[in-house]
């Protein structure tokens, strides 16, 4: 009887570690399984870094090549994409657009580093064909130039020269400092993640009050009124209407005037208070996120 046990207990043991022996080759099985997936995604990574990297240099190349009046524009696919700025303030010559890539979800640091990367060469270009067009304006004051009158007439009507004086249309096409437009495209667009931002290019929260226009709308009525902002195609052509804005709208006439004499933002912030409702507190945070981010150092910057 006890042999038989002992035979039996024996076969038992014997099962038991057969099938352990089975459950281990399965797991291994498994793990080879899921490490050659692993393998086979690194390597897909790695191509994709690889075709990436091959991608930025030939982009690299193409910028190099750019001159004054000339400029990419990339349409990002991915934030690796964007061209970094050098540590010599030197900027590429290039614009983006962001209707494929969001920078929500980054850290702080990283989200300030694409936000920048981005919003500087594109609000430089901007800044450069206003100047081209004052450039131009300057020649016919000074005779260098024949005098388009119909090309005059439509921009006294665009930038509101009532005068329809070409020293006057002169003088409100200076560009806004970068300084200010960026602390204005932080406040506005929250670091480029505002909704107004994502949906519809709009960097700087500018209202639409023209039903026919492209616009979207608020988050919230004012007054029981439904609110709208204008939606742009690209984010270039944001900036470019931002500039016009603070260059024809009465609101902001002690501020072109002071932009005469000064690129000082310490002297042009507070004349931007009918900008927000918040006004002086509005004004307030505009000083502390130039002075906070240090974004007067972008006023020196050039292209490459």
């Amino acid at each position: 009887m006890n042999i038989k046990l002992i035979l039996l207990y024996l076969v038992v043991v014997v099962i038991n570690f057969s099938q352990v022996e089975e459950i281990k080759k399965e797991e291994q099985s498994k793990d080879k399984i899921v490490l050659k997936n692993i393998e086979s995604e690194k390597s897909e990574e790695k191509e994709e870094e690889k075709i990436l990297a091959e991608k930025n240099f030939q982009i690299r190349l193409e910028i190099i090549k750019m001159v004054k009046g000339t400029h990419k524009e990339i349409d990002l696919l991915h934030l690796s994409e964007v061209q970094p700025i050098p540590g010599d303030k030197l900027v590429p010559r290039v614009v983006y657009s962001m209707d494929n890539v969001s920078l929500r979800g980054l850290n702080v640091s990283k989200k300030k580093q694409k936000f920048f990367e981005i919003m500087v060469p594109t609000a430089m270009v901007v800044a450069e064909e206003i100047e081209e067009t004052r450039e131009g304006l300057k020649l016919i004051m000074e005779g260098k130039r024949d005098r388009d009158e119909e090309y005059l007439s439509k921009m006294y009507i665009k930038y509101r020269v009532k005068e329809k004086d070409i020293e006057i249309l002169y003088h409100k096409l200076k560009p806004v400092p970068i300084s200010i437009l960026l602390s204005q495209a932080i406040l506005e667009s929250g670091w480029g993640t505002s909704r107004f931002f994502e949906k519809a290019n709009n960097i700087f929260g500018v209202w639409s009050v023209d039903p026919t226009e492209p616009r979207i709308k608020a988050g919230e009525a004012r007054v029981n009124k439904q609110v709208y902002l204008r939606s742009y195609p690209t984010l270039k052509e944001s900036m470019a209407d931002y500039m016009k804005l603070l260059a024809r709208h009465k609101a902001y006439s002690s501020f072109r005037e002071k932009l005469q004499v000064t690129d000082d933002y310490k002297i042009l912030v507070p004349k931007l208070d009918k900008y927000s409702e918040m006004e002086e507190v509005y004004i307030n945070r505009l000083l502390a996120t130039i002075e906070h981010n240090k974004l007067y150092q972008y006023d020196r910057y050039e292209f490459e």
